[in-house]
């Protein structure tokens, strides 16, 4: 096996982070119709594209080309720099949506929970709801 040019790297590199790009964008629809095994799937798929990032990313940092990069490669590792900036863009986006969303079932769940049992219905110290039938009844003074 033949040990890939600079080129060859670079534009590996390039089809590395085009993929991590399209791999967000179908998580963020994954979060906005709500499908956790697209969600996983892709989270999956994102941190396999990260680790290939990394790994081109330490064989490019041995190329001597990189020390007196022409105009050309300039550019090309500007746009792969654009293009990680809108990953890191994408990504706390999806973050953020996926917090909320974290947010809203529990929310919901504690409305369940207040549902089934509205005496029963305990807080601990973060606002986390939990069902207590106990709460008050083993007092012995």
């Amino acid at each position: 096996m033949s040990t890939p040019t600079f080129e060859q790297l670079l534009q590996t590199q390039s089809d590395n982070v085009n993929e991590l790009l399209e791999v967000m964008e179908s998580e963020t629809t994954a979060i906005a119709t709500r499908k956790a095994a697209d969600i996983e799937s892709c989270a999956k798929k994102k941190l396999t594209t990260i680790q290939r990032i990394q790994l081109t990313d330490a064989q490019l940092a041995r190329c001597s080309e990189l020390s007196t990069p022409s105009d050309e490669v300039k550019e090309q590792i500007n746009k792969i720099k654009q293009t990680l900036e809108q990953c890191h863009s994408v990504n706390e986006s999806n973050g953020a949506a996926l917090q909320r969303a974290q947010l809203s079932m529990h929310k919901l769940r504690n409305l369940f929970q207040e549902a089934a049992g509205k005496n029963e219905l305990t807080y601990d110290s973060e606002g986390q709801a939990s069902g207590s039938r106990t709460l008050g009844t083993n007092v012995k003074a």
